[in-house]
């Protein structure tokens, strides 16, 4: 099968000058400032993070190798021998360049040729055969690039996209075209499981997805990133997950955890700790009766926001915290972090918190991947609910129609049937303990991997017999004491005796705070 000439995301002819912010401006904008202030040496730069950069072949594929940015980086021509273009260099200036790019340690960058990439080189569509293995054990496919090649063959090699991505663990990164109502390409920015990449000044097709994909009126683009134009916006947020591959590899607590590295993990983590300024929306209902419940995740624009690395870095390194089946009997969300979990169909996963005083900001993601077959003849396609509860002696009270004394604004409940992404993002959440619920409802037996990501306040300091964190030591704590009495659980053996007892007792009264 002929694989036609594709676009380059760039909409332009190659000779360009470039204009905008420098990359002092894009440094704060994405949080990396921020990120260099808190983490000082320590801060991560993409090191022993292997890359893919995919782009068009005229007049070349290959970044300007000898510009000094590039000093010290392997690049393999996976395509074979190429000149090197403008376009192919301003995306390695933002992904990989020393002075451009967050991520300078990225050590080698592997450059495919779009066209080699989709047919033989790589994924192999038009084939029986299988898409290859990372080459090098790359983590990160960055594309710069849009087309198309034509209907159903579209949404064939978005199968094999999402194939490859899933069994290989590899995280893909897409632009969408520009300009404000521009033409909706399908690859590769219609991918069912990478990140699509827009601008942050908003100058970007922002459609639903539709023709060549298989499930249309998906929300796109999924983050926004600075950039003169979308090829170069997509290697920002590239260059964020490379930091994000290099912190799981020296957190021991990462870097112990088999699930940490896997791309709906990095996926969750990146867009919940997207920035989302005062203007940002989901457009949730104001209807009193379904006040806070949205179908649509996403803001129609901007996504789940401007890609922000101190956030997503925190949320990260607050490491896995499991929820339940069940609703917990104390908190499993205790300042930033994540979970990942194997969703059967009906199967239920809940987590909980507390707030001690108003939170100005709640974020809240979870995102999976659908199931490809390995024949690509069958794609499944999971659908999960997110929502957001209070919990009010005991029992779960729904939030959707309370008042602004409860939230000041934003969505408590994201249900879209068609988006691999669900959000909450709420402002002024009240003090108060909470749940939140992740639901798979879509009918189907195959099992999905899904990841949940939350960015909400720093849990107080509590004192230990504090036994459900909500910052007082009152009677619902002495319940979960004697529903622990006479066993040896450490979590209430206030006094170290080795048995929950009377000792505990006048721990917990000298604490009492009622």
């Amino acid at each position: 099968m002929k694989i036609s000439m594709f676009q380059a995301a760039l909409g332009i002819a190659p000779a360009l000058v470039l204009v905008g912010g420098s990359s002092a401006d894009i440094f704060s904008d994405i949080g990396y400032d921020a990120l260099v202030a808190r983490l000082g040496s320590e801060v991560p730069s993409g090191a022993g993070v292997g890359v893919v950069q995919v782009e068009v072949p005229a007049p070349g594929y290959s970044p300007h190798q000898g510009n000094g940015q590039f000093s010290g980086i392997e690049f393999i021509e996976r395509s074979g021998a190429t000149e090197p273009s403008s376009h192919a260099s301003e995306v390695g200036f933002n992904f990989y360049g020393s002075k451009e790019s967050v991520a300078p340690g990225i050590p080698t960058v592997n450059l495919y040729d779009v066209n080699d990439f989709i047919g033989s080189g790589y994924l192999r569509f038009g084939s029986s055969s299988l898409p290859d293995s990372p080459p090098g054990g790359a983590r990160i496919f960055n594309h710069s690039w849009i087309g198309s090649l034509g209907g159903s063959n579209d949404v064939l090699a978005l199968r094999r996209a999402d194939y490859a991505a899933n069994t290989f663990g590899t995280l893909w990164i897409m632009g969408v075209n520009n300009g404000a109502g521009s033409d909706s390409f399908a690859l590769l920015a219609g991918m069912y499981h990478g990140i699509s990449v827009g601008l942050s000044d908003g100058d970007h097709d922002a459609s639903d997805t539709g023709t060549g994909t298989e499930i249309q009126g998906r929300m796109k683009p999924e983050i926004v990133a600075p950039g003169d134009f979308t090829s170069f916006s997509t290697p920002v947020v590239s260059a964020c997950a490379a930091l994000l591959y290099e912190t799981a590899s020296t957190t021991p607590e990462l870097d112990g955890n088999s699930v940490a590295d896997l791309p709906q993990v990095l996926k969750a983590v990146l867009l919940a700790g997207a920035a989302r300024n005062d203007a940002w929306t989901n457009n949730p209902s104001n209807s009193r009766a379904d006040r806070g419940t949205t179908a649509r995740p996403l803001d129609e624009v901007f996504g789940a926001g401007v890609v922000e690395i101190d956030r997503a870095h925190r949320i990260y390194t607050g490491l896995e915290q499991s929820g339940d089946s069940l609703l917990p009997e104390t908190p499993t969300m205790v300042g930033p972090g994540w979970d990942f979990e194997l969703m059967s169909n009906g199967e239920t996963l809940w987590h909980r918190f507390s707030l001690t005083e108003t939170a100005d900001e709640i974020g809240i993601l979870a995102t999976w991947n659908r199931v490809i077959a390995s024949n690509f003849n069958l794609a499944t396609h999971p659908n999960l609910d997110l929502e957001l509860f209070r919990i009010e002696g005991g029992s779960v009270v729904p939030l959707v129609g309370a008042a602004a004394e409860i939230f000041e604004s934003g969505n408590v409940r994201s249900d879209s049937g068609v988006d691999s992404v669900e959000l909450i993002h709420v402002r002024g959440l009240a003090a108060g303990e909470y749940a939140v619920r992740l639901n798979r409802v879509d009918g189907n037996s195959v099992s999905t991997r899904a990841a949940i990501a939350w960015l909400i306040p720093e849990a107080a300091a509590f004192v230990p017999a504090d036994l459900n964190h909500d910052g007082q030591v009152n009677g619902a704590d002495f319940g979960i004491l004697l529903s622990l009495w006479g066993t040896s659980d450490p979590y209430a053996d206030l006094d170290g005796s080795g048995e929950v007892g009377g000792g505990d007792i006048g721990v917990m009264l000298a604490a009492w705070t009622g």
